[in-house]
């Protein structure tokens, strides 16, 4: 029903991370977190590029979240030393491949960052400062709330971190145990606490849809993540892939049966759309009502505060990605390494291409993320990047939905409407060629 999803990021879609109705994903994002949508590898140099987004996926985690369909893997796996150490094989060849370009800005997501050790931040951090000119607006990297130390905050500010996304998803044991989430309630405001000691910006996650959520439920979420004024706020709707993906066999254990079931039993206690629905709409008014920026389906941000690497992704701009089921997207060709850790090392010590998507549309992929932002999407400027007949087809396109509500126009210029955002596949679905079908990357249903 709609185009809340949980993931730029970069997306991985994860379609365009935690923040992102991803990225960790075109994105459908969580923060960061950006999704596939392919193009080659770079195999020549093509620098010197302009200024781009970094994206670097950290799979370890304490615990899988059963609701989780980004590449993670075991923090005590037995890989972890290798897979660093391939990270800064790929970091260093690609910033070679690219002419060292500017970062303009920089993303950490995972999985869960925070697990890695002080000594493992400033290995990555040298890395990545031999390869790439590092002077990026923004940094971020994603923490679970019962994963911070000051070792770890200072280590990671000693790399040039800038603000902090924290996994809190929900303010209630309920909430947490729906979510098999291993924190507790009472760890988000010692972390919030320990984020704004060292003078980082602060993004909140939250999660609804949760299997039993009631309104109260929810509104009491939202209340508990504004007592803690972050600068900027993700609400996700719970979403459940019911078809594998390649990081379960990065985990030992039952593997994707007992994921399946475990989704399936969720699915099942989950509210209806009617009920998303609902829960949508008391964010946009709780938030609003805080003093809260509406500016993008699944993110609110503080004046000043709205996050630019997810930014990144939804203007269409140049990023690269690297590590486990990371995505790029460089000169219109969009592109993702392997989600499982054993094909990601074997691709990278082997120099093999990445996995493309040759079938992109970079038009109606620009098109679709521009409607996502609430500054929505300038047709004359759309004209100038994509060509004339690309803007005429969107026109023809968004003018069908004339009296629909979904949409309201300035000018050349065309937002999603409030009903818009709830029902923005209905949108997104016109701008596609008859014989395509819509990508759950781009248009990220609730369920």
């Amino acid at each position: 029903m709609t185009t809340l999803r949980r993931g730029v990021r970069p997306a991985h879609a994860a379609a365009l991370t935690a923040e992102t109705l991803s990225t960790r994903g075109i994105p459908s994002l969580r923060d960061g977190k950006p999704s596939a949508r392919g193009g080659p590898r770079r195999s020549v140099p093509l620098g010197p590029l302009a200024p781009v987004g970094l994206y670097v996926h950290i799979p370890f985690c304490a615990s899988r979240c059963p609701y989780c369909d980004f590449a993670t893997a075991p923090a005590r796996s037995a890989l972890r030393a290798r897979y660093l150490r391939t990270l800064a094989s790929e970091i260093s060849r690609e910033g070679e491949r690219l002419g060292r370009p500017r970062i303009a800005t920089l993303y950490f997501g995972g999985g869960t960052p925070s697990l890695l050790e002080p000594d493992e931040i400033a290995r990555l951090g040298a890395a990545l400062e031999r390869a790439f000119d590092l002077r990026p607006r923004e940094a971020t990297v994603e923490a679970n709330p019962a994963t911070l130390d000051r070792a770890r905050l200072d280590a990671w500010r000693a790399l040039g971190i800038t603000r902090l996304s924290l996994g809190a998803q929900s303010f209630s044991e309920a909430g947490l145990r729906a979510l098999a989430r291993t924190h507790r309630p009472e760890d988000v405001a010692p972390a919030v606490e320990a984020a704004r000691s060292v003078g980082l910006d602060l993004n909140l996650d939250l999660i609804f849809g949760w299997p039993g959520q009631s309104a109260d439920a929810w509104r009491a979420d939202l209340a508990g993540a504004l007592a803690l004024a972050p600068d900027h706020l993700s609400c996700y709707p719970l979403e459940l892939a019911l078809e594998p993906d390649e990081s379960v066999a990065n985990w030992p254990g039952g593997g994707w049966p007992s994921l399946a079931r475990w989704r399936r039993r969720a699915t099942d206690a989950q509210p209806d759309d009617e009920g998303i629905a609902l829960l949508y709409r008391i964010a946009e008014r709780e938030l609003a009502r805080a003093g809260y920026r509406h500016y993008e389906i699944a993110n609110w941000a503080r004046p000043g505060k709205r996050c630019l690497h997810n930014l990144g992704y939804w203007h269409n701009a140049d990023w690269l990605g690297v590590g486990v089921g990371a995505h790029s997207h460089l000169g219109g060709l969009r592109s993702r390494n392997p989600g499982s850790l054993v094909a990601y090392l074997a691709a990278v010590d082997s120099d093999a291409p990445p996995i493309a998507d040759d079938g992109a549309d970079p038009a109606v992929d620009g098109a679709m993320l521009a409607l996502r932002l609430d500054d929505g999407l300038d047709l004359a400027e759309y004209g100038v990047r994509f060509g004339a007949e690309a803007a005429t087809h969107v026109r023809d396109a968004l003018r069908a939905l004339d009296g629909t509500r979904l949409l309201r126009w300035s000018g050349d210029r065309a937002r999603l409407t409030a009903r818009g955002r709830l029902l923005a596949s209905e949108v997104f679905v016109r701008l596609l060629p008859d014989d395509e079908p819509l990508h759950s990357e781009v248009t990220l249903a609730a369920r």
